[in-house]
């Protein structure tokens, strides 16, 4: 289930949170929640806003340190006479994480991430920007939505973090 999580996380992330704030929708609409004022609300907005642009830097900074360490890392050859597996077993797993296909799929996993909350930081603003047009349901819903997306790119990338941790790990052994 979390590999196909992974394979469409861009998707699944905005199905959920689209499921999250149709759930609130419906229970704004049999009145077991009531929307809090204006004020709190434009608050709040400016809040996710910011852990989204926060939230951004950290992944961004994640994402710099792992192609620093792609960058320094030597590139796997095999000499001659020794077969494949000869050869990764002289090199530490951290070394073959990088050299591998699931190198890219991490960072192309914290790219999206960085991209959703950048999205939701910029819609936030926008709509603090129009408040003075926009219904206050936007900002209630929105503020669903928004936190919704900004922990689920969270989650993602610490499974991610976690999963680069366990391989580094296991090249210290």
């Amino acid at each position: 289930m979390l590999n196909k999580y992974f394979s469409y996380s861009i998707f699944w992330d905005l199905l959920i949170a689209v499921v999250f704030t149709s759930a609130f929708f419906i229970m704004v609409y049999v009145c077991y929640v009531i929307i809090p004022r204006e004020e709190l609300l434009i608050s709040i907005v400016t809040d996710i806003s910011n852990i989204a642009f926060t939230s951004a830097g950290f992944v961004l900074t994640f994402l710099t340190l792992l192609v620093s360490f792609k960058i320094s890392a030597k590139p796997i050859k095999k000499k001659k006479g020794n077969t494949l597996e000869d050869t990764y077993k002289k090199v530490s797993i951290f070394n073959l994480f990088l050299n591998s296909p699931l190198y890219v799929e991490t960072i192309r996993h914290l790219k999206n991430g960085v991209k959703e909350l950048l999205v939701i930081a910029i819609l936030g603003f926008s709509i603090k920007l129009l408040a003075a047009n926009i219904k206050i349901e936007v900002l209630f819903y929105f503020s669903i939505f928004g936190i919704v997306i900004i922990s689920l790119v969270l989650w993602r990338s610490l499974l991610v973090l976690s999963g680069v941790l366990t391989v580094q790990d296991k090249s210290t052994d």
